[in-house]
């Protein structure tokens, strides 16, 4: 089940013809992302899973994470499918 709603998440923000993102890629989105308010909360309280999820890293190395943030109702949608997917990851 999870992997099918990774599969839908990947779709979702990368596009099916995403290819795997590189890890500088990761680290870029990431360090984007980290200028938001609403990731920084995230990232503080779920810092290992950002850093060592291979999923988690993924969705985020492969989303057009500029896109993301210059668009308020892709980038409210994109924390409800991080919050969601943390959530899948830790139970």
């Amino acid at each position: 089940m999870i992997s099918e709603i990774i599969e839908s998440l990947i779709i979702l923000w990368a596009g099916k013809d995403s290819s795997y993102p590189t890890e500088e890629t990761t680290n870029q989105n990431i360090k984007l992302l980290r200028n938001e308010p609403w990731f920084q909360r995230l990232f503080s309280e779920h810092t290992k899973l950002f850093l060592e999820n291979r999923d988690l890293r993924y969705i985020i190395g492969a989303a057009k994470v500029q896109t993301i943030i210059d668009n308020p109702k892709k980038k409210q949608r994109f924390e409800e499918d991080l919050i969601h997917l943390i959530n899948l990851i830790r139970k």
